[in-house]
């Protein structure tokens, strides 16, 4: 669980209601109303600002960010299992980073905030020990309810206590914990029979006391139906209502079950089944003996007061009861208890709107719904009306009402719509919007699976692409910019529509910014399944078509490339990118491209990409053909003076380091018959680059100067024809290479060595001044950076003599001499490292000297350098990388 700017913004609205009321001394009601009311009305504002809560409702926009403020308000309570939940990777940033909350304050802030939704969450789909916990601290706080209010917050509580215990189908716990969770749902029961502060209801006067018992009644049976349909159906460890946030709160050794779906009395834990079939029991007890306190007088009366859809009491309750019937049913160790006998005597058969949706005309239903009679009732029977797909009327209607149905009528919805509009020919603009309006109200588990039907055998397809398809898209990413913490399964219904363009958005907007990379890294999670994709039309998966658009997209962007790299890292490390794909379809075949184009940028890219997404034992099963082509490409990124770019030298240093670990890094050679393919395809190879694959040929020479040139390096050599060669050499190596060469010249001594280097590099800047251009120049300033650097590391012993600086300026004094005035700025800046360097490591060096040393210079702006540095001592630091 990360820390987005919603949740730091609250968790600073937090700390600051601290400041002004310390929370944690608010452990009970008495004495601190004032004091939650002004904590309660800071976070209100808060919220209102944020647009979370409007009209003290959250809009669906903020849901899943209302959920995650909920779930941060329960881990910084006063909670024991918070010790242990610490301990998970996941969620430990975010426990005990407030002023710890006490439990009466949690539960005031979770329901004066409008999240009690959240709270029966967490009580049904938390951990086990975390539920039980939160659900004590709930029944303690109900003790300062009135009757009649805490009914409201009383069905979803126990419903919510009895799914926890079905729930424990999936986790290993200790016996005492499951007895823990069967006594806190007999709490919640013997609140029907012993309400909190009963005695205010002394007060009721008739009319109002048989409406209390006629809700209380209503309020148990909703109970029953719940629990009772929960126990019929098919339990999965992820339900259409689960949220992954809660499962955060797992330890993973704890789960069991998890892949499977399990009917409750088929479950092997004896105990289990024992507390549910008790509680089973007690549901009706309870039920039985609150029947007992409803005589005649009072059922009759039910006959007289209103309730809900114009209904008296007295029917729905009928109609409660008539369900439950039903129910009981499939319930056989309950077919002998006698409250079945009383719910056959107060049963009401509903109306099946089901059998009369066919008979009705169109104008009739849609009277029916204005009128508000049972609304909810017709539009869940419209989904079995035949040819409903064709009435755009009645499409109409459901379009408005589609808060009446469930998440399993919302699939069969759609379903109906998707199967139509395969053979449809009219209004399909309209049918399609319509179609994804539903999907976008489904449960994320249920969208995940309708895409999965959608894509079936790997293969994409636009077919349900919409008009407002577009708008969509730039709808949805702004509103996830400007709050991360959105329910990211909302992508799936823009990507239903077109897979493509969703990908190549997130990986347009992954290279923008980091925080962006991250977000789009949060988005690719639902979408992960869908990384081996076709469509029809291609050859390769849809996400590698995607990611080579971008490459090519982002090439001239320095900035872009860092995000995008880092973003493909994470895909290909958590797999929603197949490396080998990567590999063979991507990286590959656009290195090839680019090196028949000699596109050096592209190059570069491609080598990056290698280096920071493969390890070496990963490339061990491409190692021959990736020799192959890093041959090719050691080839082509080689320059000379008039072809120098400033990523050249970058590209070789990244592709020698690539090609030296796969080569010579692995401990088996490489057999023969790939061997000589790989001879085969370098047969061509560059003198400069033989080196570097000398294991294939092992030609002649022992060092790196000698397998390049051929030549043999010994003491009594011809100096002019070495320093000839080394000239037509320097100029197209990085400065390891000149390290290797000064090695491999050891036996000249070091002065000498200076000696024939210093010549080459004269020779260079003759040749150049022939044929000049900012090119060439690039290359000269390229070449004395690193004959600057080989002084430092090689040249210069410990301890830095005076005679050894005597020598070094001199030679610059003669570099100086021969570089055009209008050049002197890039030149002068390449000395600077290694004066800065000799300045402090020779902090005595004499004035009169550097007095000396100076006057050799043709040009005030290197003698300017030389006076700041050693005699005027500025110290101008610049050192070497």
């Amino acid at each position: 669980m990360e820390f987005t700017l919603n949740l730091t913004e609250f968790q600073g609205v937090l700390i600051a209601a601290d400041c002004a009321h310390c929370l944690s001394k608010i452990t009970l009601k008495g004495g601190n109303e004032d004091k939650i009311k002004f904590i309660v009305d800071s976070i209100k504002e808060f919220l209102h600002k944020e647009k979370h809560l409007v009209e003290n409702k959250i809009p669906e926009d903020s849901v899943t960010v209302m959920r995650k403020l909920a779930f941060y308000v329960v881990m910084n309570s006063d909670l024991d299992i918070l010790g242990e939940l610490v301990d998970l990777d996941e969620i430990d940033n975010v426990i005990w980073t407030i002023p710890t909350i006490p439990k009466y304050l949690m539960c005031e802030l979770l329901w004066q905030l409008h999240m009690d939704k959240y709270l029966y969450e967490i009580l049904m789909f938390s951990c086990p020990k975390l539920a039980l916990e939160v659900a004590n601290a709930v029944f303690e706080n109900f003790k300062y309810f009135n009757p009649t209010d805490s009914l409201e917050k009383l069905t979803p509580l126990t419903t919510s206590c009895y799914r926890l215990m079905t729930r424990f189908i999936f986790f290993n716990e200790e016996i005492n914990v499951l007895s823990h969770a069967f006594r806190n749902f007999q709490n919640c029961l013997r609140y029907y029979m012993e309400p909190p502060n009963a005695t205010k209801l002394e007060s009721l006067g008739k009319k109002s006391r048989y409406i209390f018992l006629g809700k209380q009644f209503h309020s148990l049976l909703c109970v029953i139906r719940n629990c009772f349909e929960n126990y019929v159906s098919n339990q999965k460890f992820r339900p259409t209502d689960f949220q992954q946030i809660y499962e955060l709160t797992y330890n993973k050794s704890t789960v069991i079950n998890s892949q499977t779906s399990v009917f409750i009395p088929d479950s092997n834990n004896k105990n289990l089944l024992e507390y549910i079939n008790n509680a089973n029991v007690d549901l009706l007890d309870t039920c039985k003996n609150l029947a007992m306190e409803v005589n005649v007088a009072v059922f009759c009366a039910w006959s007289e007061f209103e309730f809900e859809d114009k209904k008296t009491i007295q029917q729905v309750i009928g109609e409660l009861s008539y369900r439950i019937i039903n129910l009981l049913h499939k319930i056989v160790n309950l077919a002998n208890h006698p409250m079945i006998n009383i719910f056959k005597q107060i049963a009401y058969k509903p109306l099946d709107f089901v059998e009369v949706i066919n008979i009705i005309n169109t104008e009739d239903i849609i009277e029916n719904l204005s009128n508000g009679n049972e609304r909810e009732k017709w539009i869940k029977a419209l989904l079995y009306r035949d040819k409903l797909c064709e009435d755009a009327a009645l499409l109409e209607q459901i379009d408005t009402n589609l808060e009446f149905l469930d998440d399993d009528e919302r699939c069969r919805l759609f379903k109906k719509m998707h199967c139509h509009l395969s053979y449809a020919t009219d209004n399909i603009e309209s049918k399609l919007s319509f179609a994804i309006k539903v999907f976008q109200h489904c449960s994320s588990s249920s969208k995940h699976e309708i895409v999965e039907e959608q894509f079936s055998n790997c293969r994409f397809n636009n077919t349900l692409q919409t008009p407002e398809f577009d708008n969509m898209v730039t709808e949805f990413f702004n509103k996830l910019i400007n709050n991360p913490d959105m329910d990211m399964s909302k992508v799936l219904t823009l990507f239903i529509q077109n897979p493509r363009k969703v990908f190549t958005k997130i990986f347009t907007l992954a290279c923008d910014n980091m925080d962006q990379t991250d977000i789009m890294l949060q988005v690719m999670k639902p979408l992960e399944k869908y990384s081996n994709h076709y469509y029809e039309i291609d050859i390769e998966p849809c996400i590698i078509l995607v990611l080579k658009e971008t490459i090519a997209n982002i090439l001239e962007n320095e900035l872009k490339q860092t995000h995008f790299l880092r973003f493909l890292i994470y895909l290909k490390k958590s797999k929603m990118i197949c490396g080998s794909k990567l590999f063979l379809y991507v990286i590959m075949p656009n290195l090839h491209n680019a090196l028949l184009n000699k596109d050096m940028l592209n190059i570069y890219i491609h080598c990056k990409l290698l280096v920071l997404l493969y390890s070496f034992q990963e490339l061990e099963v491409y190692r021959v053909p990736t020799l192959a082509m890093l041959a090719q490409v050691l080839d082509i990124v080689r320059w000379k003076i008039d072809t120098y770019l400033s990523i050249s030298p970058m590209t070789l240093e990244l592709v020698l380091k690539l090609q030296t670990n796969i080569f010579w890094t692995q401990e088996s050679v490489i057999p023969e018959k790939e061997s000589r393919w790989l001879k085969s395809k370098l047969r061509n190879i560059k003198p400069l680059n033989l080196y570097y694959y000398r294991m294939l040929w092992n030609p002649p020479g022992n060092t790196f100067a000698e397998v390049i040139s051929g030549i043999r390096i010994h003491k009594d050599m011809d100096k002019e024809n070495l320093t000839l060669w080394l000239s037509k050499v320097i100029c197209s190596t990085i400065v390891q290479e000149w390290f290797l060469i000064w090695d491999s010249l050891k036996e000249f001594g070091n002065r000498k060595t200076l000696d024939i280097f210093h010549d080459a590099l004269l020779l260079l800047f003759v040749a150049e001044k022939s044929n000049h251009s900012e090119t060439s120049k690039a290359c000269l300033i390229f070449c004395i950076k690193n004959f600057v650097a080989t002084i430092r590391y090689k040249f210069f012993k410990q301890p830095i003599s005076d005679n050894q600086i005597a020598t070094v300026f001199n030679k610059f004094a003669i570099i100086e001499n021969l570089v055009e005035e209008s050049d002197l700025e890039g030149f002068s800046i390449a000395f600077i490292p290694l004066l800065s360097y000799i300045a402090e490591t020779k902090p005595d060096f004499p004035v009169e000297t550097a007095q000396i040393i100076k006057s050799k210079f043709k040009y005030k702006e290197f003698s300017d350098i030389i006076y700041n540095i050693f005699i005027n001592r500025e110290g101008i630091r610049v050192h070497f990388h």
